[in-house]
């Protein structure tokens, strides 16, 4: 196999057909035979040609080893950050879900983002609240995103070293940092990033050479942006801005009419893109909760939330900062800057204004984009969004992170034209800077203020690796994953809201256990785990997941009702087998009835609340047992029906479960202890199959009920150990 070389010929090819031709044997030449010589040729892209050629290029090996060492801290921060808030709600959403429009185009707290949702159910569905694929992921679409400005740098200004500052200014800029480092925003920021730099790549090359397919691959680009962000219905009025300013020749007016002149049907399509998808959002907004979607902003929120992002957090993220970050929350620290800082970082961008407009005559534009972006597609939405809350939102970078492109293009587009500037200027005959003394040094100036960039941004990045609590989220899940994969047989498993610094208060009924803990299981060896945490059924062993994620058993609260017998009799008197008590509840997602009782054979006991009725069997305790029926509904009248005679109730609690302990329940336990329970284990679960056999068939015998009243007392101790050791070994 032989490579094709540039100008056609293949020096190789010829020489073997020559060699072949020589070698061939004499006989060929008197019968008249020839030998026939194959010739291969691959055929190679143009643009791995390309790349190979370039594989020495000192400009492209630099650039490259930017990102790579931009995108190595961020591994190294994502390393001490782990899902928190709105990840377990989104991982929740999908679990209990299909995968349908309604649930690809459900807001979620103000945002339309059904290419997010489906990478969530995707992820739900292959691997629930893994962190490594989730980071991993993101990750690969910020290298993608570093990488497609790296190209776009190139495409607009040539083959130069100063291509590099922008770069640099991009792939280190803390501004993209906190939303990397939580899923959630990572979800919509990272995606659109992507977005915005291959839209203007492909638009660029249309551009410039008017090729239809380019016009496809931008929209395509801008659909993706759409699809994983509210703010990609701003992508198209982007594009034509930085057409119109800086891809066209002539003035602002000129090269508006010109360039939708050129283009009607693109720019046409573009506007549909943007409508299409604003019409989308305002009708799922209709149909969201109350404070999910838009709403008007109060005044004093709204100022503090406009003089925090545009102030203080963009002007000092912009730059390298803030050094040090502010007010820790669940996912991470915020930006509120010291004073020395923030001044020095209004100097810094007043000087790169002030001296790249004395230097270049379009810089303005690029200053006046920036400031509209920051304005129209930063501010406003999120005055929108968030304006009616308090001001500290303002303090979040997550909502300008996507503006360090933004940043990164105009700082080049200040400084230098881009060839289609060039070439006007260069048909006008006036040149693209003004008319000022030249500057000795400049190179060394540059690579000086990078490199201080750098240095700041990459303290920055270190400092807020600081503010994240992932080992804390990260310890709480291990140990919810190992204390439901030993549930005991006998048990239901009530919903407790998980820990604050897992998903905040405010998210109200989602934050329980029971919503957000199912999808953990969903690769359980037991099939019924995930079914167990999702909805409690009624058993002997109410249990509960504490705050720590240990597996304890729950018990009644302080403030449940408590209804027993007379003091001279033994059980509470029933007319017929009922028993009433007149309770006024709302109930709640953990409100059990539980019952004490005594009972020779098994007996059917039916709970009523109001109009709803829970049939149920007590199984047989001779000897005094308990039993529990979940009854989360809201209840006026409480009502006990079992088989007259055949059950002596001794006691009735209704209303919230609780944790018995927050600790973990072994803690207290020596190694001694711990041996002799799992001795004692494994002695119980060598005769647990034989037991089981036995209970099945004293039940279906009635005669065997004697018998099984007196192995109760033995079976009991024999489930208890069998329980024992399944929570060790999910402790261990």
């Amino acid at each position: 196999m032989t490579e094709e070389h540039p100008g056609g010929s293949n020096p190789a090819a010829t020489t073997a057909a020559a060699s072949e031709e020589s070698a061939a044997p004499q006989g060929a030449a008197t019968t008249g035979e020839s030998p026939v010589v194959v010739e291969f040729r691959l055929r190679v892209p143009t643009w791995m040609r390309t790349l190979w050629s370039m594989r020495r290029d000192r400009i492209l090996l630099v650039g490259l080893a930017l990102v790579a060492v931009a995108l190595t801290h961020r591994v190294l921060v994502l390393r001490e950050a782990y899902f928190v808030e709105d990840d377990f709600l989104f991982f929740a959403r999908a679990f209990h879900s299909t995968l349908d429009w309604e649930y690809l185009t459900e807001l979620h707290k103000g945002h339309l983002m059904p290419g997010a949702m489906l990478l969530i159910y995707v992820q739900t569905a292959l691997a629930p609240y893994h962190w490594g694929l989730a980071a991993g992921v993101m990750v690969l679409t910020q290298a993608g995103a570093s990488l497609g400005m790296f190209r776009l740098v190139w495409l607009w200004f040539g083959r130069r070293w100063a291509i590099l500052i922008p770069l640099a200014v991009y792939t280190f800029a803390p501004l993209t940092l906190p939303v990397l480092a939580w899923w959630s925003a990572a979800l919509n920021a990272v995606p659109l990033q992507l977005a915005m730099v291959v839209a203007l790549v492909w638009l660029t090359h249309y551009l410039r050479d008017g090729t239809t397919a380019y016009a496809w691959y931008t929209a395509a680009a801008v659909v993706v942006g759409m699809s994983f962000a509210v703010k990609g219905m701003f992508l198209p009025p982007l594009l034509l801005a930085v057409a119109v300013l800086f891809l066209s020749r002539g003035s602002v007016g000129r090269s508006l009419l010109r360039t939708l002149d050129t283009h009607p049907r693109f720019w046409l399509g573009m506007v549909g893109l943007s409508v299409g998808h604003l019409l989308l959002y305002l009708a799922r907004d209709r149909q969201a909760p109350q404070g999910e979607g838009a709403g008007m902003p109060e005044p004093q929120p709204a100022i503090d939330l406009a003089t925090g992002l545009l102030g203080q957090t963009f002007p000092s993220l912009a730059v390298g900062g803030p050094l040090e970050w502010g007010t820790s929350t669940p996912a991470g620290g915020l930006v509120q800057p010291q004073t020395w800082v923030l001044v020095a970082a209004w100097s810094v961008l007043g000087l790169l204004v002030l001296g790249t407009l004395l230097y270049r005559r379009r810089a303005w534009r690029a200053w006046a984009l920036l400031a509209g972006y920051l304005v129209l597609v930063d501010l406003v939405p999120t005055l929108i969004a968030r304006g009616r809350y308090e001001g500290l939102v303002g303090h979040d970078p997550r909502y300008v992170a996507e503006a360090a492109v933004v940043f990164a293009l105009c700082l080049a587009l200040a400084l230098w034209p881009t060839r289609e500037e060039q070439r006007a200027s260069d048909a006008d005959g006036r040149s693209v800077y003004r008319a000022l003394p030249r500057i000795r040094g400049r190179g060394p100036v540059a690579v000086l203020c990078t490199v201080g960039f750098v240095a700041a941004a990459s303290y920055s990045t270190h400092t807020y690796a600081d503010t994240l609590s992932g080992d804390r989220v990260r310890w709480y899940l291990d140990t919810v994953r190992s204390s439901i994969s030993a549930i005991p047989p006998t048990a239901a498993v009530y919903p407790n809201p998980v820990p604050e610094d897992v998903v905040l208060p405010w998210n109200g009924p989602l934050r329980l256990s029971s919503h957000v803990l199912p999808p953990l299981a969903a690769g359980s060896a037991d099939a019924e785990t995930a079914e167990l945490l999702a909805e409690p059924r009624p058993s002997t062993t109410p249990m509960m997941l504490n705050e720590n994620g240990f597996l304890v058993t729950a018990e009644p609260s302080p403030h449940s009702h408590h209804f027993g017998p007379p003091e001279d009799e033994e059980c509470v008197p029933s007319f017929d087998g009922r028993m009433a008590w007149d309770v006024h509840s709302d109930g709640g997602p953990a409100h059990a009835v539980g019952i004490a009782y005594s009972a020779s054979a098994q007996s059917t006991l039916v709970v009523t609340a109001n109009e709803t009725a829970v049939t149920t069997v007590l199984p047989p305790a001779a000897s005094g047992g308990g039993y529990y029926v979940p009854l989360p509904q809201p209840v006026d009248q409480l009502i006990l029906d079992s088989e007259d005679q055949a059950v002596c109730v001794q006691a009735v609690t209704y209303g919230p479960l609780v944790p018995s302990s927050e600790e973990d329940p072994w803690s207290d336990l020596d190694e001694d202890s711990l041996a002799e329970l799992e001795e004692l284990a494994e002695e119980a679960l060598a005769e647990s199959d034989d037991t089981e056999t036995e209970r099945s068939e004293e039940l279906e015998d009635p005669a065997g009920q004697e018998d099984a009243e007196l192995d109760e007392l033995d079976e009991d101790a024999l489930a208890e150990l069998e329980e024992w050791a399944e929570w060790e070994d999910g402790s261990d």
